[in-house]
């Protein structure tokens, strides 16, 4: 993993899931691609080595099933838990993941299922789906009760933690209905969508000066290159674009004349 950049928006992000883990709750947060969102993630769970587990689910519009597999091997990474079974039904998926909770936890099940233990005497435990944008409402729905304090799926409520990119509908709009019910919304801490405006020049500063050795002046041509609303700020656009001038530079530092050779600016 690349040496983590503290930027305006991991910061924000790192800040709010620190808060939905420390509170038990649920968020949910989406945005375009390379502005930091997985990079958060990466860094929130590195604060939290023992409370965070995190699943990806590749397959668009994923049911409960499969969004209950990726959460059960996701836990069981997380504790290196001795489960191997891989059950095909919702009901014994939901038993598999209680169980992979419990030994995360050290209790037995079997008391933990009868409400024997307060919520109190657990640690915070946080499920985050990255690229969320392939979970379907009724899947997020679903897993809305593995938070609930009053009908939880696990001994103790986790918190949950959703981030999609800008495919992620947060509100109803333009033909589209929201991915959140008003059930989740009501219990989120957070349903927040970020934009590639929410990185701004410091931030862009940040990031470039932590990748490679540039002189001011390149830098600033960097900088106005990115003012173009053809030229979104992305963080994985211009990684891209500073190993190039690595590539092209003549000396160690990238210079303006490297930056105006490769973008083709005159002037």
């Amino acid at each position: 993993m690349t040496d983590y950049v503290a930027m305006s928006v991991s910061r924000r992000l790192v800040a709010r899931m620190q808060a939905t883990h420390d509170r038990r709750r649920i968020s949910v947060f989406a945005g375009p691609p390379g502005i930091g969102k997985t990079t958060a993630i990466e860094r929130f769970s590195s604060l939290n080595p023992r409370g965070v587990f995190v699943a990806k689910v590749g397959r668009r519009n994923a049911r409960e099933l499969l969004v209950l597999q990726h959460a059960v091997e996701a836990a069981r990474k997380l504790n290196n838990s001795p489960l191997k079974r891989s059950p095909g039904s919702i009901w014994e998926l939901r038993a598999e993941l209680f169980d992979a909770i419990c030994w995360w936890a050290g209790v037995s099940p079997v008391p933990a299922r009868r409400g024997k233990f307060p919520v109190e005497d657990f640690g915070r435990l946080t499920l985050v789906f990255d690229e969320a944008q392939n979970l379907s409402r009724e899947a997020i729905e679903a897993l809305r009760y593995w938070n609930d304090a009053d009908r939880c799926y696990a001994p103790f409520p986790l918190g949950l933690i959703f981030v999609g990119n800008n495919e992620f509908s947060l509100s109803s709009a333009g033909g589209r209905d929201s991915v959140i019910s008003a059930a989740v919304a009501d219990r989120a801490a957070y349903v927040e969508s970020l934009d590639y405006d929410d990185v701004v020049d410091d931030d862009l500063r940040l990031f470039i000066d932590a990748q490679v050795d540039i002189e001011p002046d390149a830098l600033e041509l960097i900088l106005g290159a990115f003012q173009s609303p053809r030229s979104p700020r992305s963080l994985r656009r211009l990684n891209d674009l500073l190993a190039d001038l690595q590539d092209l530079a003549a000396v160690e530092a990238i210079t303006a004349l490297d930056v105006r050779t490769h973008l083709g600016l005159t002037g």
